[in-house]
């Protein structure tokens, strides 16, 4: 099967790969100036060791996104509504369009717009999917039905902010950092409740993991739709001084 995959950030990296891992043709638009071919290689190689196979499709890099012919097609871009009409406004059809968007309204980015949103890392195996016009059933359920293959669960959600994955998880980690920053409680002392509470989850490692940007991207869309939702003032501070979590070996500490 071909898909077209729009940006070559962090996302759009580990979703061509997971793709042409599960033998798939990736068309990948690059978005920044990164030499992509060995990270790729790279990545699908950890992805074949993680699933025990090694029955790759393969991947091209596009350049010029208007010569993308239709296939179904994902964009991963920033989280950030401007940039993501801009980006699919440049693709030269209409149908078959799904955005990877874990915070904003898909109606707002474009009526003809459908929901895939993958987990980071790649390999949780949870897939959220939000089907509402202009896609293919066969070409969609062909996908589906590849990534089940490999024990992924995919959820049918709605149309609204965060989906569900994200307006649970992130009102955990707001309200985390609300009572760091705004109560002043100790951080250890929240560290061990998360832990005891929440099976484990620690609140500034997801945030690391996720990468801070688009952690500080969710919450402030999240917030707009939802002023319960807090968006703390370190990932603010965080991202003006370059500290981008794993993405960038760069770690929010505190």
């Amino acid at each position: 099967m071909k898909i077209n995959v729009l940006g070559s950030g962090y996302m759009g990296k580990q979703i061509c790969s997971l793709f042409v891992t599960l033998g798939h043709s990736v068309n990948l638009w690059q978005n920044t100036s990164e030499k992509l071919d060995q990270i790729l290689e790279t990545e699908i190689k950890k992805l074949n060791k993680h699933f025990k196979i090694n029955n790759n499709g393969n991947f091209l890099i596009i350049n010029d996104i208007s010569k993308l012919e239709e296939n179904l097609t994902i964009e991963t871009v920033i989280e950030d509504l401007r940039i993501k009409k801009e980006v699919i406004s440049k693709l030269s059809f209409k149908d078959n369009i799904f955005s990877n968007t874990s915070s904003i309204k898909l109606s707002e980015i474009g009526e003809n717009i459908n929901g895939f949103h993958f987990m980071n890392p790649i390999t949780v195996p949870l897939i959220e999917l939000c089907k509402r016009k202009q896609y293919s059933d066969i070409l969609l359920n062909e996908l589906v039905m590849s990534l089940k293959n490999y024990s992924y669960e995919v959820i049918n959600v709605t149309d609204k902010p965060g989906f569900l994955v994200n307006r649970i998880l992130f009102k955990e980690i707001s309200y985390f950092f609300y009572l760091f920053e705004i109560e002043n409680k100790s951080i250890s002392e929240l560290k061990k409740i998360y832990k005891v509470l929440l099976k484990s989850s620690d609140p500034i490692k997801i945030v690391n993991m996720i990468g801070i940007d688009t952690s500080l991207c969710i919450l402030e869309n999240l917030n707009k739709d939802d002023n319960n939702i807090y968006v703390p003032n370190i990932l603010k501070d965080s991202v003006k001084k370059g500290i981008l979590g794993y993405k960038n070996k760069k770690l929010l500490r505190i």
